[in-house]
């Protein structure tokens, strides 16, 4: 009787100590789950800013399935450093000289969004980062091809473009594209965003006219690099800023085309008519943080990776 009780106290000790461990380990996780709540309820509560990436790539010469495969791998680094906005540069997708390197290649180009762009909207949309993308693009409406940015949303839909104002037509390589006419800001995750293509804001009624019409900040991409040719941009980057009140964000590319060494070529970001964030170089992903209720640039440098 003794042994038979001695046996039925060990095992209700056992079931004791198994429940005990049990519950310790459930503890433990719910303990966790809390804790990784908490912490992004207080890391949103904290942070405000929208974390901007610029991909500072070197695709002027193309080609296309190359640039592609170069824009998505910069998408998911951006996007695995937390990235809400990715910018490409001017005509990334095909590359900036691709009509002088090939006029062909202009058959090529399609109205968008198509399944050329897919791998790199899906990419984006994996990240829900809205993505600005330099391409070219076919006007069924007024036949012709544009300069464009495009803007696909979080969930990988268009939610809006911005065609070049002021191409070198009939000349050099844009000679393939139509300047357009409208001039509108694009509404990006809340965020009232004036988009522009290279030397569109050198012309300062663009960026004018987009702040009169309630932009936040200004996006650039581009294809300009300093030279002796076409200038210094900075100036017109930081007068920009100067005289709208806003922040001007440049993505801009590298490389060594034969026609222009783009490698001394900036990406940048002015603020209240200076330079604040300047990069030049080989190729990389350049992070920063804006916070759209002040309208001010959190980061004092880009976080850069370099690819």
């Amino acid at each position: 009787m003794r042994r038979k009780s001695s046996v039925i106290f060990f095992l209700f000790l056992v079931m004791l100590m198994f429940c005990s461990i049990s519950f310790a380990a459930k503890a433990e996780k719910n303990g966790r789950e809390s804790d990784a709540i908490l912490n992004t309820e207080l890391h949103s509560a904290k942070r405000n800013s929208l974390r901007v990436a610029l991909c500072h790539l070197d695709v002027s010469q193309g080609p296309q399935e190359k640039n592609i495969e170069k824009i998505e791998k910069a998408i998911h680094v951006a996007g695995q450093h937390g990235a809400n906005w990715i910018l490409t540069p001017e005509t990334s997708l095909q590359g900036y000289y691709f009509y002088v390197i090939d006029p062909s290649q202009k058959e090529k180009i399609t109205e968008q969004p198509s399944a050329t762009v897919r791998p790199l909207v899906d990419a984006a949309k994996k990240y829900k980062a809205t993505l600005f993308l330099g391409a070219g693009e076919y006007d069924a409406k007024a036949n012709c091809y544009r300069n464009s940015c495009l803007v696909f949303g979080p969930d990988g839909k268009l939610i809006g473009r911005h065609s070049k104002l002021s191409a070198h037509v009939g000349f050099g390589a844009e000679v393939w594209s139509t300047n357009d006419n409208k001039l509108n800001p694009v509404y990006c995750d809340g965020v009232s965003t004036g988009v522009l293509v290279c030397s569109d804001i050198w012309f300062l009624q663009y960026p004018r006219i987009l702040a009169d019409k309630g932009a936040q900040i200004i996006v650039d991409i581009a294809a300009w690099p300093p030279t002796k040719e076409t200038g210094n941009p900075l100036p017109s980057w930081e007068r920009a800023s100067e005289r709208t009140g806003l922040p001007v964000v440049i993505c801009n590319q590298t490389g060594t085309p034969r026609w222009m060494d783009m490698t001394p070529g900036q990406s940048a970001v002015a603020e209240k008519g200076k330079a604040k964030l300047l990069y030049s170089g080989q190729e990389a992903v350049l992070l920063f943080d804006w916070d759209p209720q002040t309208g001010k640039v959190v980061s004092e440098e880009f976080e850069t990776i370099l690819l």
